[in-house]
């Protein structure tokens, strides 16, 4: 991480760290020396103190080095650490508070760490240190930046440079400066919404190529050939971010129009459980490949909209939104199921939510980690509010739909990789692109 460590560092009175998290601490005797102060990696966040204090509460000493670094626990407690400034750095990383409601501002400096770090790679052949990141980052958005931004960027940027062999290329963000005009023509054409038709998140463009070609598409079966025909030349390089967490990031090349020709389904879809929220907000669908469909009340809190999400169990990050536009068109024309959704709900819906959910609990009797049988889903539906009632009638028509479908095998297979095509952007008329996860 930055130095936090001696006079020169930037990170000055009330600058928040966390421990690192065990598996990031090497040595067994620095952990038991936290271990016995009561302080856990990956959770216990101090605030630095650059006066020194002359009779710290807890001395935690690293080795004889000549560093020093005085801390505040949560408790208040005054904590001296000594030790080699490269060692107490590597203990820590920074912390912040982010939360749900940020997420647009998280996205947008995640990618532009990303974005940044692969311009310095690629056209500079070296790493952006930590330091010079979150001064790019900026008073505005410092206060928001998390050292695991920083690690999976440079895993990307590593996997990025071990597949390309150009240099010469303009970086930006979906949409911002050269790719604005293209996404306008790849909506027009597709129509579908940016991510829907390329998702995208950053683009790298060669500085001497020609865009015209492609903004002067008429069709979109052109335009994606186009792309597609400049990626294979090393032109265009549409790229999906996704926050890596294993020790290297993976490069893959997705193309939809290849893959949908295919007969063959990428991974096991066969039916493995589902969990029902005792709130009536969510459920998760999985299968025995760990993929997952996670169902749920997302835009506002008081929306009546299901949307849906691909994930794998334990990825720590999404594949993507389900198209919520086509998925209830392909349930009704293809599987004949109907799903409910809008401000619109009435008794009605209520007493078709009910009979589908017997039908769900008659055929999966086990369908919630928490709700045991059909008498408890009906007192929490009595006892919850309106609110809670609506979103009963609307998500059971989801799950009702899905898990029908489950009944049979092939049918199930076939809806379950038209969702994790979809949460992929894998759709007829999607672009390529790039996923680096």
């Amino acid at each position: 991480m930055a130095s936090i460590t001696g006079r020169s560092s930037r990170y000055g009175d009330g600058h928040k760290v966390v421990l690192k998290e065990r598996s990031k601490i090497k040595s067994a005797k620095v952990l038991e020396l936290f271990r016995k102060a009561n302080y856990q990696p990956g959770t216990s966040v101090f605030t630095i103190k650059r006066r020194e204090i002359k009779n710290p509460n807890i001395r935690i000493v690293l080795s004889e080095g000549p560093e020093q670094l005085f801390l505040m626990d949560k408790s208040n407690k005054s904590v001296m650490i000594m030790g080699n400034a490269s060692t107490i750095d590597s203990l820590f990383n920074h912390y912040t508070t982010n939360s749900k409601s940020n997420t647009n501002t998280l996205t947008l400096i995640k990618e532009n760490i990303s974005m940044w770090m692969f311009e310095s790679m690629i056209e500079k052949k070296k790493f952006l240190s930590e330091d010079e990141i979150i001064q790019k980052l900026g008073a505005a958005y410092k206060k928001y930046y998390d050292t695991t931004y920083y690690d999976s960027a440079v895993k990307q940027a590593v996997v990025l440079k071990n597949n390309l062999k150009k240099s010469g290329y303009v970086y930006e963000r979906q949409a911002d400066n050269l790719t604005k005009k293209l996404y306008e023509v790849g909506r027009k054409l597709s129509g579908k919404a940016n991510d829907n038709w390329n998702p995208a998140d950053v683009w790298m463009i060669k500085k001497n190529f020609n865009m015209k070609p492609l903004l002067e598409s008429k069709h979109i079966d052109q335009l994606n050939d186009l792309i597609r025909s400049a990626y294979s030349k090393g032109d265009l390089i549409p790229i999906s971010l996704k926050q890596v967490t294993n020790t290297t990031a993976k490069f893959s090349v997705v193309d939809p129009d290849s893959v949908l020709k295919s007969k063959k389904f990428e991974y096991d879809f066969t039916f493995d459980k589902v969990d029902l929220s005792d709130t009536f907000n969510n459920f998760i669908l999985q299968t025995k490949s760990g993929f997952a469909i996670r169902a749920g009340f997302k835009a506002s809190a008081t929306t009546l909209n299901v949307s849906l999400e691909g994930r794998f169990i334990g990825a720590g990050y999404q594949l993507g939104a389900i198209d919520a536009s086509l998925f209830p068109k392909h349930v009704l024309e293809k599987y004949k199921y109907s799903v409910r959704g809008g401000k619109e709900v009435n008794k009605k819906d209520y007493d078709i939510a009910k009979k589908e959910m017997k039908s769900i609990i008659s055929k999966y009797p086990r369908f919630s980690n928490t709700l045991l049988n059909y008498k408890e889903v009906e007192k929490k539906f009595i006892m919850g509010d309106d609110l809670t009632q609506k979103r009963f009638a609307n998500i059971v028509s989801y799950m009702y739909a899905l898990l029908m479908t489950a009944t049979n095998r092939q049918k199930f297979l076939e809806l379950m990789a038209y969702c994790y095509y979809s949460s992929k952007k894998l759709v007829a008329e999607a672009s390529m692109y790039v996923l680096i996860n």
